[in-house]
């Protein structure tokens, strides 16, 4: 009897181990693609790019084509000579042509398979896109494209952040819009950026300089030591930030007022001038950028700063899916900076 059950325990045990093993693939047998670039041709087929890392430090590039994106991926799978798995795909780059038609399909695309991480980055592709796709670094093989996109590595923020999550959710929003990073290929790096894509619903609709993306990054409370020039004699970098805004529903329609914080420490300074200048300079460079960018916003109906999420208790649902088109570009947005420059040991006020 308890032999029976030793072997029936042992049984159990090998099958156990050999079902969790079963599909168990080899790395050797397996391609594992970082970035997925999309282009959207004129006959409305869509042109796949993988880039896949190699052990040599280069990169090997799998491509397909068809008149879906899952179609493409599954021919970039049968002419691959091993596995195709997505589960370290980290980012998406779309050609801006595509992008201009919209791009709901490929984030639909993206956050139902299964094995694509909704963490991953989004980042539109203006100029050639062959080109930019193709591109490589020879001295620094180890760059990956995901870096310039993560905040441990390469990260800026004149670069705006957007993730396929965030962009599905925008892209289906009554109240909210986004911005996406627009890049071409560099010359002495991989990438060059030239600001960012402004995205109305799903469609690219206008884009921002570096320094306009900087100010809808403080807005977003992603400004990680963002530096700030004034006028060409000096230099700040911002420690800290918050934003705190007021709404208001009067006859006319919404009313924002929005104050912003900023603590910030002078890393550049040609000229002695005393802290208060300096705090003035910047006040009133900051609120005539962040008028601009409101403005410009507004015109396009694209709320990029999501100032629609603000006003979503105070609005019924008719209200909510008029917003973007008839409340969004009447709004009154009063923007105002307050300045706290900290103390520097390089650059301190002279004692009078």
């Amino acid at each position: 009897m308890l032999r029976t059950v030793a072997r029936l325990l042992i049984f159990i045990f090998f099958v156990a181990i050999l079902s969790g093993c079963w599909d168990f693939k080899d790395i050797n047998k397996r391609y594992l693609p970082v970035v997925m670039g999309v282009d959207k041709k004129d006959n409305e087929t869509y042109r796949i790019i993988l880039q896949v890392p190699t052990v040599k430090g280069e990169t090997l590039f799998l491509e397909g084509e068809s008149s879906s994106i899952s179609k493409a991926v599954d021919i970039i799978r049968t002419k691959a000579e091993k596995s195709v798995d997505l589960i370290h795909l980290r980012l998406f780059l779309i050609s801006r042509k595509t992008a201009e038609k919209g791009i709901k399909e490929i984030m639909d695309y993206a956050v139902r398979v299964n094995d694509i991480s909704i963490k991953g980055m989004v980042a539109i592709v203006t100029g050639d896109f062959e080109k930019t796709l193709h591109h490589q670094i020879k001295p620094t093989p180890e760059v990956s494209s995901y870096d310039y996109f993560s905040e441990e590595a390469g990260w800026t923020p004149n670069v705006s952040i957007n993730r396929i999550w965030e962009a599905y959710r925008s892209a289906h929003s009554y109240t909210e819009d986004f911005a996406i990073p627009l890049l071409t290929a560099g010359t002495t790096t991989l990438f060059d950026f030239k600001g960012s894509a402004i995205m109305r619903r799903d469609r690219m609709v206008g884009s921002l300089s570096p320094d306009e993306t900087l100010m809808n990054n403080i807005f977003q409370e992603r400004y990680t030591e963002g530096t700030i020039e004034i006028a060409k004699d000096t230099s700040l970098i911002i420690k800290k930030a918050s934003v705190r805004n007021r709404t208001e529903w009067i006859s006319s329609g919404p009313k924002l007022r929005s104050i912003v914080k900023l603590d910030v420490s002078i890393t550049e300074s040609k000229r002695d001038k005393p802290n208060e200048e300096i705090a003035k300079d910047i006040k009133n460079l900051l609120e005539k950028r962040a008028a601009a960018i409101s403005k410009k916003l507004r015109l396009l109906k694209a709320d990029v700063l999501g100032n629609g999420q603000l006003f979503r208790p105070r609005m019924s649902e008719q209200q909510m899916r008029e917003w973007k088109d008839k409340w969004y570009p009447e709004m009154q947005h009063d923007i105002t900076f307050e300045i706290n420059i900290r103390d520097n040991i390089n650059f301190k006020e002279k004692v009078k």
